[in-house]
């Protein structure tokens, strides 16, 4: 196994134990209701992101009420309920944990999910969104290697539970 695919498969690994350790709500939920707060921290971000550019073209018209309304319920989207979502899963965790989660999510997308979706357009002629997707997929290449970075060159404190497993990623990711 290359260095790349054990750095990889260890991060999940340590991923997976960190995800025991995360907190005792979290812990007690049911696999549906952990699901169901992912899926609704996704439309909520989604939604945020969404207004922020809603009121953009907004103020670009000249409407400012609109804007400004827009601009508020992104708030609320990201700031009240995303966060308090994500506090029920335990979100953000310690450092280690959280770099260990972006490592990998930064990886799949790099790897296999834009990639994924650029030949999935590209199969069907919407060759504009695939090359859309294909940077995108090489931006997120960035975001990897510079987390992976970050790793290699921090003494990043871990619970007493995950020392032993947050060495072992910052090892096989050298």
């Amino acid at each position: 196994m290359t260095r790349l695919k054990t750095t990889l498969v260890r991060a999940a690994v340590f991923a997976g134990l960190c995800a025991v350790a995360v907190t005792a709500a979290a812990d007690t939920l049911d696999a549906q209701t952990r699901k169901n707060i992912e899926t609704a921290m996704r439309s909520e971000a989604y939604a945020s992101l969404k207004y922020l550019g809603y009121a953009k073209a907004a103020r670009a018209h000249g409407n400012e009420k609109l804007a400004r309304l827009f601009e508020e319920s992104a708030d609320v989207e990201a700031n009240h309920h995303f966060v308090r979502e994500a506090a029920a899963l335990g979100l953000p965790g310690p450092d280690i944990e959280n770099i260990s989660d972006a490592i990998v999510s930064e990886y799949d997308e790099n790897n296999k999910m834009y990639n994924s979706f650029a030949d999935q357009a590209a199969q069907v002629g919407d060759h504009k969104t695939a090359a859309l997707f294909r940077q995108i997929a090489a931006e997120e290449g960035d975001h990897y290697q510079a987390y992976k970075d970050a790793l290699m060159r921090t003494d990043l404190p871990a619970t007493p539970a995950t020392k032993p497993a947050a060495r072992e990623v910052k090892r096989s990711a050298k």
